[in-house]
């Protein structure tokens, strides 16, 4: 295909449509793939998400809130966990003499 025959604009619109058509050819490709993935599992007995598992349901390992293990002496309303970055008042409190143990639930 010779491009050089084509002005600024009629590149710009041919862009936009290639673009379109590969959006479009990525989804039917990967329409012919996932068939043949599930055509070979089940010929052995399988599903792929049997064969990938989470990875094929997209999930992950769903993960349990972690309960808070400090408490704001001022404020028992503002807790911590223990994990990640202090909240200000906790390294309030450390430096008004407070330990970590004196402030945990």
């Amino acid at each position: 295909m010779d491009l050089s025959n084509l002005d600024y604009q009629q590149l710009v619109e041919l862009r936009a449509q290639v673009d379109v058509e590969l959006v479009r050819r990525k989804e039917q490709e990967k329409a012919r793939i996932l068939s043949q993935l599930q055509s070979a599992a089940a010929a052995s007995g399988f599903t792929v998400a049997e064969l990938l598992g989470e990875v094929a349901s997209g999930k992950k390992g769903a993960k349990k809130p972690v309960k808070a293990q400090y408490a704001n002496p001022s404020d028992a309303s503002q807790t911590w966990t223990g994990r990640g970055r202090k909240p200000q008042w906790v390294h309030d409190a450390l430096a008004n003499g407070a330990t970590l143990d004196s402030i945990r639930i």
